[in-house]
This record gives structure tokens, sequence and C-alpha cells, in this order.
């Protein structure tokens, strides 16, 4: 047998006390002279018997009741040698500590940071100085990717802050399982010490290995409730100055209150520009629409803010939206240009057109537009067609008018590469548009009333459109017999535009329509690429800057915060003509930024914290167990730090036979048979 607490055992000494009290307190009896005393000696006799039995019996409990009590608090056990946190020989063990934003929450002993920290000395303390250490936590920094002794984990312990990073959970086992296994011939031990948030807690994807014995210590915190700005986008795709902006702001109510009159605001550069109420239902959350009129081009930051104590790192949404004067489009013509699309773009100052021969193409310049019309080409080549998809893969958009007597086999060959619907045959007759898609957003506001006898578009022959594809398509104008005369089919936010027949006036009155503009100004218009609004502080976010006006300038990109206070020159990486920055945890600060290089700006960035951590649900440690059972992690196991301080679980498993409750039951029998004997005396 041993004890957990051997040092209460000093306690023993306490049986001193009732032995003493019996000694000494021995009743003294006085002679009284009586005529006749033989009953009363007989009496006097029987007395004296039964009570010197029951000082002895009432002695032996009280002994007994304070060597229970002493057992009890030094806590017996027979321990199972086949199953210690501390075993013979050299041990390496990995303390992952929880850093993330929950871990800013009070705990029982304060900081939940600050316990965890406490619990990670705790449990180093328990092992030898021969044995090696490796500290882990959310950042994942080089630093703590080695084995150290015990005095330099401790100093590299007191270094660990609150950081921005948040990581599943199985990642960081996973981690401190592979460090682990570089130690060969040592027992080897994890310890997980977190608050165990559930939304981290991806126990199926936990590492199994036998070798390696895994303790997970959870942490409870003292608050759940939080109120955060989830993400927003954008209504409308088109940002143009003068114009009425709408910002979708969705916030998440994770609590189990309803929070009333939250006020969301949203800042320019630094000025407010709206403000708005919203009430959102207990752990549910709401879209709040916020208006703004886009003053001029160029790059705005913007911020959208909530006040929501205490819990504030995810109460900022930083975003920047950045536009361009003008917007350029490629028109690839087989001889000469389309003349009704070449004066529609002419001497404008929002959108320009580049016109290029199909024999003649620079497909380095793709990149600097954002719509692409393929005018009337004889051929798909395989060059052309390869170089197409790529424009459609960085989102820009397409527009195919065939030509009269094209090769049918390559655009077929190629449009089906592409995945849009191809041109299947040639149908030589006359044939007039009877149904226009109004409801498309190619034709937002163009009809402020659909007329029944608006003119419609003749033809006076066509190419037929397959239907066997297999992407998405949309008709948005069709003949009277069903055939399509215009369609799109979009891959992720790619639209290719297909038209059905050439745009001539000899073929087709479309081109002197009034429907005619619209259609064609709106598929440029809404192929503005605008650069993502926001990032999120995450392992390895790319942020791609192809988009970026002169962005062929840029060679040595240097992020600087948008107050000038800090900067720092991420890694600049060109992949198939992609240009792209790499922030590798260079920064841990929301906000925005600017990309800068010798003091000129080529865009903004925006950074923000991730939500990962906003959803303050934990898991308690009788859940843990379950899940642990539910998905066979064997190796896994749970220290309860709310029943049992850490020490003790170095001296104990859960299949060691204690005898507490036995200790208890009998201190309670003692108390009792004690309790009657004074009671009848």
């Amino acid at each position: 047998m041993h004890f957990i607490n051997p040092f209460y055992l000093f306690g023993l000494l306490a049986i001193a006390i009732p032995i003493i009290i019996h000694l000494f307190n021995f009743r003294r009896f006085k002679k009284v002279y009586f005529t006749n005393v033989k009953f009363l000696k007989e009496v006097e006799i029987s007395t004296k018997k039964q009570n010197k039995l029951r000082n002895r019996i009432i002695l032996l409990t009280r002994i007994l009741s304070i060597i229970f009590l002493v057992l009890l608090f030094a806590q017996p056990y027979f321990p199972n040698n086949e199953d210690k946190l501390v075993e013979k020989g050299q041990n390496a063990v990995v303390v992952i500590v929880d850093n993330s934003f929950s871990m800013q929450n009070q705990g029982k002993q304060g900081r939940l940071l600050d316990e965890a920290k406490q619990n990670a000395k705790e449990i180093v303390e328990q092992y030898n100085s021969n044995d090696v250490f490796l500290l882990q936590t959310m950042d994942m920094e080089g630093r703590h990717q080695q084995f150290v002794n015990k005095d330099k984990f401790v100093e590299l312990l007191n270094q660990v802050e609150i950081s921005p990073s948040s990581k599943f959970n199985s990642k960081l086992i996973k981690r401190g399982y592979d460090l682990l296994n570089t130690k060969h011939g040592f027992n080897k031990r994890l310890f997980f010490v977190s608050d165990l948030q559930s939304s981290g807690f991806d126990y199926p994807n936990f590492p199994k290995d036998s070798t390696i014995k895994t303790l997970l210590v959870p942490l409870k915190a003292n608050n759940i409730d939080n109120l955060f700005v989830d993400s927003l986008s954008f209504a409308d795709p088109i940002f143009q100055v003068g114009q009425n902006i709408v910002l979708n702001v969705r916030i998440v109510n994770k609590s189990e209150k309803k929070a009333e009159k939250v006020a969301v605001k949203l800042f320019l550069n630094n000025k407010q520009h709206s403000v708005s109420s919203v009430d959102i239902d207990k752990n549910q959350s709401q879209i709040v629409k916020l208006n703004f009129t886009l003053e001029e081009h160029g790059i705005q930051h913007g911020r959208v803010s909530i006040i929501d104590n205490p819990i504030i790192f995810d109460d900022d949404f930083f975003f920047t939206l950045q536009t361009s004067p003008k917007l350029e489009i490629l028109s690839i013509n087989s001889n000469n240009s389309n003349p009704y699309i070449s004066r529609l773009f002419s001497n404008n100052n929002e959108i320009g057109i580049n016109n290029m021969n199909e024999k003649n193409i620079d497909f380095n310049d793709f990149d600097k537009y954002s719509f692409i019309i393929l005018n009337e080409l004889s051929e798909f080549s395989t060059g052309l067609v390869s170089e197409i998809s790529r424009f459609r893969e960085q989102d820009g958009d397409i527009l195919i008018i065939p030509s009269s007597n094209l090769n049918l086999e390559s655009f077929q060959k190629g449009m089906q590469s592409l995945g849009i619907p191809y041109f299947s045959e040639l149908v030589s007759k006359p044939n007039k548009v009877s149904i226009i898609n109004h409801h498309n957003k190619l034709y937002k506001g163009v009809f402020s009333q659909m007329l029944d006898n608006i003119e419609m578009p003749n033809t006076k022959e066509y190419y037929k459109l397959s239907s066997s594809t297999q992407t998405s398509r949309e008709s948005l104008m069709k003949f009277q017999n069903q055939d399509d005369f215009l369609l799109v089919s979009q891959k992720n936010s790619s639209k290719a535009y297909v038209f059905a027949t050439n745009l001539n006036e000899e073929n087709t009155d479309f081109v002197k329509q009034s429907l005619f503009v619209p259609t064609i100004w709106n598929m440029a218009l809404f192929s503005q690429v605008v650069p993502l609004p926001y990032f999120f502080l995450e392992d390895e976010v790319q942020i791609d800057i192809s988009k970026l006006k002169d962005v062929n300038r840029l060679n040595v990109a240097e992020i600087v915060s948008s107050d000038k206070s800090f900067s720092f020159i991420p890694e600049l990486r060109k992949t198939n003509r992609i240009k792209s920055l790499l922030i590798h945890n260079q920064t841990n600060k929301a906000g925005n930024y600017n990309i800068e290089q010798e003091g000129e700006v080529f865009g903004g960035l925006s950074l923000n914290y991730s939500r990962m951590e906003s959803d303050l649900s934990f898991l308690t440690p009788n859940n843990v167990v379950s899940e642990l059972k539910k998905h066979s992690l064997e190796n896994y196991n749970v220290i309860d730090t709310q029943k049992q301080i850490i020490a003790s679980y170095f001296k104990k498993t859960e299949n060691e036979n204690r005898v507490s409750i036995f200790l208890l039951i009998l201190l309670l029998v003692c108390i009792s048979v004690e309790t009657y004997l004074l009671l009848k005396k």
C-alpha cells in the first residue's frame, strides 16, 4: 500500500488525545454509609463493570475514528505498476499550453493562461532532472521545436503570452507526436493543457500511437457569452463613384440571452460613415446592412465595430475596398474588331477596350484584364484554351461570339475543355428571341417595367448550343423554339457568356436595338475584379496581388500598417504568372495595411483575427472522456484539475484500487457507535 499524501500520517499522533482523556477522566466515588449494603454492593459492582466496558469501547471508536480520518486524508492506494506517468529511465515529455484568445477568460484561480502555465510547471516538477521536455503553443514557434532541460523549459514557459493564433487540437498533438518519435529509447508522454474549446477539439483527427500516453488537462472558464462580428460581404459587385454601396455584416450572438440594441458602426479611412442598431436572439446571428457612398476610386480602408466586453478581440472587423478608376477589357478578333462593341467603349472614362488579333496574341497581357471577348475566331487553339482556362481560374469573365465559318470541331473541343456549352450545329434558318431572363443580375435595373411589346432580336442563322455539359448554365435570351440566343455558364466566380450568333448587322438586328448596350456594357462592368476585402491571420495565408495595378513593377514588397507604426517585408512569390504575398506569421496584429515599395503604394490589405476562438463553447471532462471512448482513443486520458491536484495523478491512475470509500464508511460507523454509547450513558 502507498499513500498519495503521506505527510497526513503525522495526524496519527492525535490518537494520544482520547487515550489521555480516558486516563484522567475516571470518576471518583464517595463512600456513603448505609445500614444494609448487601444489595447496593451488588449493583455497584455490576455498574462499574458496565461503565468500564463502555468506556473502553468509546476509547476504541475514537481511536479508530482518528485513524480512519487520517488515512482518508492520506489517501492510501495499491499502485498499478503497468500504468505510471513517470517511469524508470529517461522520460521525454511534451507539454502543449493553449495560449489562444479564449485563454484570456477568467477561471477559478484567475486568468486561464496563468492557470495553464502553473499546471505545466507542476507537471514538469514531477519528473527528474535528467528527463527532457518540449514546450508547444498555438504559435508553433521554431524555438519550441526542440527538447530542453527542466530549467530551460520553465524559462520558455514564463515567456508565453496570449496569441491570436488558433489551431485544431489534432494538429498540435500530431506535431507533438512527431517530435516525441525522434526520441528513441525514451518513455514518451504528452500533456495538453487547454480550455478545450469545442470548435478546436477535432477528436476524429486525433493521432493514435500506443507508445505515447497522452493526458488532456481541461481548464474551466467562467465566462462563455460572446457577441462578435463574424464576416462581411458587398451586396453588389459593381463599384462606381457616387454609387450607394451596401455592406452586409454578419453579427453573431453566442450567449443564452438576447442582445438588444447592439450598435454597429462603419468607419472608412478612420471616419464614421454609418451606424445601425440590431437585436439578436440568443445563439443566433443577424445580417446588418450598412450603406455608404463611394466618393472616389482607389484604396478605402474600412472597419466595422461593435462593443462587447470582456471579450473584445473579435469586436472589430477590418476590410479594404480598392477599385480602379478605369476597367480594361480585351477583344481578340479574327480580322477586324466588332464596330458596335468598339463604339460602345470608345472615349469612355470607366471602361476601356483593347483589340488584339488572334494571330498575335500576347498571353502575358491577360493579367491586365478582367473581361476577354473572343470575337468571331475561326479556330479555338489548344494554347488559347489553356490560357483562357487559367484566366478563368483567376475569376476573369469571357464572352464568345461565333463566326459564321468557324471550325466547329475546334470550338467543340475547346468549349468542352472549358466546361461550357458548346456549338453543336449551325441552324441555317431565321429565328426570333421570345424570352428575356430579366431576373438575372445582368439586367438589374435595365427594365423599369416589363413590356409585352418590347422589341426582340431577330437572326438569320445561329448555332445550336449543346445541353449535355455538366457545368452550370443559365439562359439569358431564348428563341421561340426554346434554343438559346445568349446564355451564361459560371465556374466559381468566373462567368462565360456565349452568343449563338455573330453580332453583325447582316445576320442580326440585335446590334441596333436598345437592349444591346446594357447587355454588353453590364457584361464588362460585372467582370470588375476587386481584390478580396479581407484575410484572416492564419497559417500560410497567401494573398493574391496579381490584379493590382502595375504589379509587375513590384519586386520587394513592404507591408506597412495604415498608421505607419509597423511594417515588415513578406515573401513575394510568383507561380504561373500569379504574384502572391506570404506573411509567415510576421505579424499577429489585426488591422489595415498598405502594400508598398520605396514609399509607393500599390494596394491595400486587411488582416483579421480568426473567428475560431469566438465561439466560447467548451467541453467538460465528462464530454471529453465520452468522445475519447467513442473514437477508441485508448492512449488518451483526462486529468480533471477541478477534482484533484495534478501532482496526485502522478501517484495513481484510474486503474489503481483506492480504499478511500471504505475508510469513509468505517469512519461513519465509528462515529455512529460512539454517539450511540454516549446517548445511552
